[in-house]
């Protein structure tokens, strides 16, 4: 009993020895403290002391938790490396790998295999990115993930995938290339493709550049340029955005599109204006008109009026019906307006200032 007491005290010397070793003065950042491991070795290669924890590794750097099934801490370069089951928590991120190197001089996280990073903060606010590779800025808090990017946020509840996306935490920006993409999770979803889409997160702003796509189970944008304005539910369309839905195709310089929990109530198109529209869910498109500005307001998901001003020219040509006769109507103008029932057929055209134009009326036999 006694040399075993013996072979104990020993041991305990030698492990208190190893940490006293190890954990040198250093700034409270830098401050090493091990809470749990299996096995302890302390090694030497290449002319610097490596501490090798195994087994259920649990240990502090400062602030930082990091836990796995096995790590290697370098004292010299200021290095440790873990894999197996990796989780790193720092105030309100928490970060799972299958391998981490943590680099103590730039404060960088290298990440590695199955990564996911989740934030969730003391308002509630909670959010999550998946991907093969990061690495993680402690010192600037920026994240960086690439390859098979996925990501979602509850405040905006929506989902998100790229190849390669960046977020800087402090700034409350982020940035996705390669392919990226929003769809939103509300029941009238609302997806968003371009070559770049960045995210402002103080002001609630999805900016999408080149190539930009949005689409709706009701209406598809396309332009070279959108903003995004989640408070207001406003989205700015520029770069010749075209617009088209069951009931119309739209083109002009810039689109300002108005919605309702992501739901289509109005749109305005500015300079060199042009809808081509039909009475009948997915008809030809061959009722025309042409103006300076155009605003129209929707009703579920056909059109429920308008008005054109500023150069305003149309065509518009009624088939014959049961109780309707054929007509042609072309008109110019300086302002035109035009509602329609709830079945979308037209009630009520009007034109005013400078009309010039032909009616055509065609009386059933």
């Amino acid at each position: 009993m006694e040399s075993l007491m013996k072979r104990i005290s020993i041991g305990s010397l030698l492990l208190l020895l190893i940490l006293c070793i190890w954990a040198k003065p250093a700034s409270k950042q830098e401050s090493f403290k091990l809470i749990h491991s299996d096995k302890l070795f302390l090694n030497r290669m290449h002319n610097e002391q490596v501490l090798e924890l195994s087994g259920k590794v649990h240990f502090f750097y400062g602030d930082t938790e990091f836990k796995s099934d096995r790590a290697y801490l370098f004292d010299t370069s200021k290095v440790a490396r873990l894999d197996g089951n990796v989780r790193v928590s720092n105030d309100s991120l928490a970060i799972v790998a299958d391998s981490v190197a943590y680099y103590r001089y730039s404060e960088e996280l290298n990440l590695g295999g199955k990564v996911r990073i989740t934030e969730q903060r003391k308002d509630g606010s909670f959010r999550w990115f998946e991907s093969d590779y990061g690495v993680y800025r402690r010192d600037l808090d920026q994240l960086t993930v690439w390859k098979d990017v996925r990501a979602w946020d509850k405040d905006e509840d929506a989902l998100a995938s790229c190849g390669y996306a960046f977020w800087d935490r402090k700034a409350g920006y982020a940035y996705m290339i390669e392919e990226p993409q929003i769809r939103s999770n509300a029941p009238d979803s609302l997806f968003i493709r371009a070559d770049k889409i960045e995210y402002h997160h103080e002001d609630r702003k999805i900016i999408a550049t080149f190539n930009a796509f949005v689409s709706s189970v009701d209406y598809q944008v396309k332009s070279d340029f959108l903003i995004y304005l989640l408070n207001e539910e406003k989205v700015v369309f520029t770069g010749k955005p075209s617009f088209s839905s069951d009931y119309a195709i739209a083109t002009a310089e810039e689109f300002y599109l108005y919605l309702d929990e992501r739901k289509l109530q109005r749109a305005e198109l500015q300079d060199s204006c042009r809808v081509f529209f039909s009475q009948e869910r997915g008809g030809e498109k061959e009722n025309v008109v042409e103006a300076g500005f155009v605003s129209l307001a929707f009703q579920d998901d056909g059109i429920e009026s308008f008005s054109a001003s500023n150069k305003v020219s149309y065509s518009f040509h009624r088939p014959e019906g049961e109780k309707e006769d054929e007509f042609f109507n072309v008109a110019k103008g300086e302002f035109l307006e035009a509602k329609f029932t709830s079945d979308n057929k037209l009630e009520l055209m009007r034109m005013s200032q400078g009309i010039r134009g032909s009616y055509k009326f065609y009386n059933k036999p």
